[in-house]
């Protein structure tokens, strides 16, 4: 939920609308948002990539992510500054010297991916920000910044602060819309061309309006989305299995899995192409279980 005295962007069409951008050196601004940076002195890539100030909430090898919190009027804004640390870019160097919009870096690379989302009415956080730097022959160092989604909150996050949220005759009722809203979203973005390889309860984004059970849905971190439409066909099976092995199993049941693919293929039965498909998608999540797993073994063993 949203904290008291801090701004939100609480309508739908903030959240699939298009963005018009500015280009500097080295930098992309979001035209909604210059008037703040420039405000508070984040208007060029050096200011913003030595920023120390916010509470770090993610730093590994590769990036680091950081909330900020930025006076605005009688309130505040929150914003998140996800810092990519030296990465190797290869010739994809060469190619932006003939192609100059290229995205170089996964920062730039992710803020053109909620560009493209959204120009699809695919809902997202917004895109505040992006810089990219070449810092020597074939490497670079990159961020993106995009606004706080509340009062979106993730599916994770609601399953794990109200499951009750989900239980008994009005909780399974709320699961079937919200399962159909899920799929609906999943079907427009491979139908876009577009596919979230992150695409799990984690990044799932729901907005309950006036105690309606029908949720808005958004999607966030869209840092990994492929677009090699030849894979097309494996995007469901991907995309439901990652999001299968994040729904707990004492919220969501078989039934409630099986209604999920359904109402991504717009069908009310299972037929033998529907069951082979299933039967795909349940060997996948299984697949991921166990590498979960074997990695948490890992990070466990190495302490």
């Amino acid at each position: 939920m949203k904290k008291s005295g801090t701004k939100a962007i609480c309508n739908m069409e903030a959240f699939s609308s298009s963005i018009d951008r500015v280009e500097t050196d080295f930098l992309i601004i979001n035209r909604d948002y210059r008037e703040l940076l420039d405000s508070i002195g984040l208007n060029r890539f050096e200011s913003i990539w030595s920023y120390d100030g916010g509470q770090t909430i993610k730093k590994i090898k590769a990036r680091s992510v950081s909330r900020i919190s930025i006076p605005d009027g009688d309130g505040t804004r929150t914003f998140y500054l996800k810092r990519h640390n030296r990465e190797f870019i290869g010739l994809r160097q060469l190619i932006a010297r003939l192609f100059p919009q290229t995205a170089l870096s996964q920062g730039k690379g992710e803020f053109a991916n909620i560009c493209e989302f959204r120009a699809q009415k695919l809902a997202t956080a917004a895109p505040v920000a992006a810089g990219e730097k070449p810092v020597r022959f074939l490497w670079a160092e990159s961020f993106l910044i995009t606004e706080d989604f509340s009062p979106y909150i993730s599916l994770e996050q609601l399953m794990k602060d109200r499951p009750e949220f989900f239980m008994g005759p009005e909780g399974k009722n709320r699961k079937k819309i919200l399962l159909n809203r899920i799929a609906r979203y999943a079907q427009q973005m491979h139908h876009s061309g577009f596919n979230h390889r992150d695409f799990n309860a984690t990044h799932i984004l729901l907005l309950y309006e006036n105690g309606s059970n029908d949720p808005k849905i958004a999607l966030f971190d869209l840092q990994r989305v492929e677009k090699r439409k030849y894979l097309r066909f494996r995007w469901m099976i991907k995309s439901l299995a990652r999001l299968n092995y994040t729904l707990p199993d004492d919220l969501f049941d078989t039934e409630d899995r099986i209604y999920l693919f359904l109402s991504y293929k717009g069908k009310e039965r299972l037929h033998l192409w529907d069951r082979l498909q299933w039967f795909w998608i349940k060997r996948k999540t299984a697949r991921i279980k166990r590498h979960t797993e074997k990695m948490l073994i890992r990070k466990i063993r190495k302490g």
